[in-house]
């Protein structure tokens, strides 16, 4: 087909001989014009494509101002080009917005757990503090969108349900621990999260956690004598803590090949969590205790309390319901003052201290890791200095 001219200077077409665009024939439109006595000739595309004539002599207006000018793309291919670069840009963006726009909930999901289920072994408590406390009020919202007051007020919430300030602090890790793998975690060359975290320079409070309450010497034969009529088992085990310091953990997981009873020591492995381990001497009591366990063992199980392993929680709850048959915990306030099973290893260390033990053979019996951790039953060991005030000077003669 022949090009036909429009109205419009320097616009033409041709129409398709079989295409059809709107009842007529559909049109493929081209511009013509010249530049400095040197003839352009630009195609430009169909009608069925979106182009007019109108159009058409709007593009060749923009193109012969750019010439006129030299400012913007002066030919087509250069405009399709600008185009083509500002569409890239514009998709680049809303890629990267929609990056940017993921919510805490689908990151903790998507990035957190899978990194922390190969790092962290208390992936499962952080996923059980997320699921039932963080993402109900801050899962649902992106994690750029998150703001330092959003953070302060969910903690303080926390709070103000009655959570202790320790397990505050476990959620606090949490997010704190999420903005920074979001911060170095990349999708398309896209980092998760920009920016000053939310987390970032928000308190928190050292917490009380050590447990002041040990039972007297009348208590723990309470204990032990009521524990027998219960269950061999939680004697044992009571007996074994009370004159070891032996965790729960700790027992659970004691096997007779670490018990050396020809010469009276227990070897405790390092325990989870970086527990350390260590000898512990054997008193005649928990000697007793085990050379009994050991002879009437009746299958081959290399564990010595093969009945609590894997049922430490209803071993717990069986130890709960003796001291609450005790009364131990009646009228008490404040869970740092009931009896618990780690009390009995508070009460080993605080009965060395009574006795007189130095801090440094309590801290080696404890396995403590450092000095300080021992150094809260200092104030049990008879103290020396005391009476001496009362000597400041010999007696008057009278």
């Amino acid at each position: 087909m022949a090009w036909v001219f429009t109205v419009y200077p320097g616009v033409r077409y041709r129409e398709h001989a079989t295409r059809r665009h709107l009842g007529a024939p559909d049109k493929y439109f081209a511009l013509r014009y010249s530049v400095n006595g040197k003839r352009h000739e630009e195609a430009l595309g169909w009608a069925s494509d979106g182009w007019t004539a109108k159009k058409a002599a709007a593009l060749l207006a923009d193109l012969r101002r750019a010439h006129a000018t030299g400012e913007g793309p002066q030919s087509l291919a250069e405009k399709r080009q600008l185009l083509r670069v500002q569409q890239l840009e514009a998709e680049g963006q809303a890629k990267r917005e929609q990056v940017l726009d993921i919510s805490l909930g689908k990151f903790f999901q998507d990035y957190y757990l899978p990194l922390a289920k190969k790092n962290n072994g208390s992936w499962r408590a952080d996923e059980i503090r997320f699921n039932k406390s963080i993402n109900p009020v801050l899962g649902h919202l992106p994690l750029r969108a998150i703001t330092k007051k959003d953070v302060e007020d969910f903690l303080e919430g926390l709070l103000k349900s009655g959570l202790s300030q320790a397990s505050v602090n476990h959620h606090h890790a949490i997010l704190r621990h999420a903005y920074n793998i979001a911060s170095t975690t990349s999708v398309d060359n896209v980092w998760l999260f920009e920016g000053q975290s939310p987390v970032r320079g928000i308190a928190t409070p050292n917490p009380y956690n050590e447990r002041d309450r040990f039972l007297s010497y009348e208590e723990a034969d309470k204990l032990v004598a009521a524990a027998a009529e219960k269950s061999m088992d939680l004697h044992d085990a009571i007996v074994v803590s009370l004159n070891t310091g032996l965790r729960l953990g700790e027992i659970q997981r004691m096997v007779w090949l670490d018990v050396d009873l020809r010469h009276n020591i227990l070897t405790v492995r390092d325990g989870p969590k970086q527990k350390p381990g260590g000898k512990v001497p054997l008193n005649d009591e928990v000697k007793a205790v085990l050379q009994a366990r050991l002879d009437r063992r009746k299958d081959e199980s290399p564990r010595a309390f093969p009945g609590i392993k894997g049922e430490v929680r209803s071993f717990r709850s069986e130890f709960e319901r003796l001291i609450e048959v005790l009364e131990f915990n009646k009228g008490v306030e404040g869970r740092l003052l009931r009896v618990v099973f780690h009390t009995l290893r508070h009460t080993f260390a605080s009965w060395l201290a009574m006795a007189g033990t130095d801090i440094y053979r309590i801290k080696t019996l404890m396995r403590h890791k450092t000095l300080k951790m021992t150094e809260r039953y200092a104030h049990l060991i008879p103290d020396a200095t005391k009476a001496a005030v009362h000597n400041l000077r010999p007696p008057k003669v009278s």
